[in-house]
C-alpha cells in the first residue's frame, strides 16, 4: 500500500511559499528594502536594546540576526512559562515608553477605545502594523475585510462616494520574518503571540487573537477576537520544528515525555482532536491533513518542550537529558 506523502510544511523544515518580497541568491527572502527605512532601524534598534537589557548582554551579530539571537537567549532561559511570557511582555510594553511616547496606551484606553466603533479601532490596529511593523513580521494585508455603510448625510454632499467601504480587521503577515528565523514554537508562542495578545488587552483594552501558520509561516493578527485559553489553542499543539536552534529540544527528553503522556495524553488527544475535526479554525495549518500530520508527530515524539504547561520541569529534565556524561578516574 502507497504511503501518504506528507503534506509540505515549514515546521518541517519545508521552505515556505515566497512573500512579495525578492528572494537572496542564498535562496533567503531579502529584507534590505524594509530594514534600511528609519522608522524600521529605529524600532529594531528600540526593541534590541530591550531584548540586551534583558538577557544581560548585546548579541555581537548586527542586524535581525542578532535580534532574534537575543529573543532564542531570553526564551531559553529558566523558569515557568508564565515567567517567560512575562518577561517577554515586559519587552513590548517598553517600547513606547522607550521612544518617548508612553502616554499613548492610556490616553487611547480611557477616550479612544470606549467610544470608537469596534470596526474603526480593529482597522487603526490594522494601520500602525502594517505601516510600522514590516520589518518585524515581513510584508503585510489585510484579512477579514468588513463592509461598513457610509452614512447618507456625507453621501449626500460627496455623492461620488460609495453606499459602503470595506476596511480590515485583522492584519496578515505574508510570511512572517519572526517565525522564520526564529524557527520555533516556543519562540513564537512565549516570545510573541501570548505576550503581545496580553501587552494589547492590558495596555490598549484591544482583545487580539494571534494565529501563527506552521505550515506557510503566515500569521493573522485578529483584532477584535479573544484569544482561546492557551491549552485550547492550536498554536500549542505542534512539535518541535525540525530546524529548531533552540540549545534544548524537548523530543530528547524521552523520559519526562513519556511521564508527561501517560499523565494527560487522554487530555492532549481530545484537545487535538477537537481542532482536527473542526478543519484547524485557528488557521494554524494549510488543511486538515496537514494538522493531523502535525498532532500525529505531536503524540509520537512530543510537543515543543516550551509550550509545555510544565515548562520548568521539562526544561531541567531537558538540560540534564543532554549534559555531557561525566567519567570517573
Amino acid at each position: 500500500v502507497a504511503r501518504r506523502a506528507a503534506p509540505k510544511a515549514g515546521w518541517r523544515g519545508d521552505t515556505p511559499p515566497q512573500s512579495s518580497l525578492p528572494l537572496r541568491r542564498d535562496g533567503q527572502v531579502d529584507y534590505e528594502s524594509i530594514d534600511r527605512s528609519p522608522i524600521s532601524q529605529v524600532l529594531m534598534g528600540t526593541v534590541r536594546s530591550l531584548l540586551a537589557k534583558t538577557a544581560g548582554r548585546d548579541s555581537k551579530k548586527p542586524g535581525y540576526e542578532g535580534l532574534i539571537e537575543l529573543v532564542r537567549e531570553v526564551n531559553d532561559m529558566e523558569g515557568t512559562t508564565v515567567e517567560l511570557q512575562t518577561r517577554a511582555r515586559g519587552v513590548f510594553e517598553n517600547i513606547l515608553p522607550s521612544l518617548g511616547i508612553g502616554w499613548i496606551p492610556p490616553l487611547w484606553k480611557q477616550f479612544i477605545e470606549p467610544n470608537w466603533p469596534a470596526w474603526l479601532s480593529n482597522s487603526a490596529f490594522f494601520l500602525v502594523f502594517y505601516f510600522l511593523f514590516p520589518w518585524l513580521m515581513g510584508p503585510m494585508e489585510g484579512d477579514d475585510w468588513m463592509d461598513v455603510p457610509v452614512p447618507e448625510n456625507i453621501r449626500s454632499v460627496l455623492f461620488f462616494l460609495p453606499e459602503s467601504v470595506r476596511v480590515p480587521q485583522t492584519v496578515k503577515a505574508e510570511r512572517c520574518r519572526f517565525l522564520e528565523q526564529a524557527n520555533c514554537a516556543s519562540v513564537c508562542v512565549n516570545s510573541c503571540k501570548v505576550p503581545s495578545q496580553e501587552w494589547l488587552l492590558a495596555d490598549f483594552g484591544m482583545h487580539v487573537h494571534i494565529q501563527p501558520n506552521y505550515d506557510d509561516f503566515s500569521c493573522r493578527w485578529r483584532f477584535g477576537k479573544v484569544a482561546p485559553p492557551l491549552m485550547e489553542d492550536e498554536a500549542i499543539m505542534t512539535p518541535c520544528f525540525t530546524k529548531c536552534p533552540s540549545k534544548t529540544k524537548g523530543t530528547k527528553d524521552a523520559l519526562s515525555l513519556r511521564e508527561r503522556l501517560r499523565a494527560e495524553g487522554a487530555e492532549d488527544d481530545a484537545r487535538m482532536a477537537a481542532a482536527v475535526a473542526e478543519l484547524t479554525p485557528d488557521g494554524s495549518a494549510l488543511s486538515k491533513a496537514s494538522l493531523e500530520d502535525r498532532t500525529g508527530t505531536v503524540r509520537k515524539a512530543g510537543g515543543c518542550w516550551s509550550v509545555d504547561k510544565d515548562r520548568l520541569k521539562r526544561r531541567e529534565g531537558v538540560a540534564a537529558a543532554t549534559e555531557p556524561a561525566t567519567t570517573l578516574a
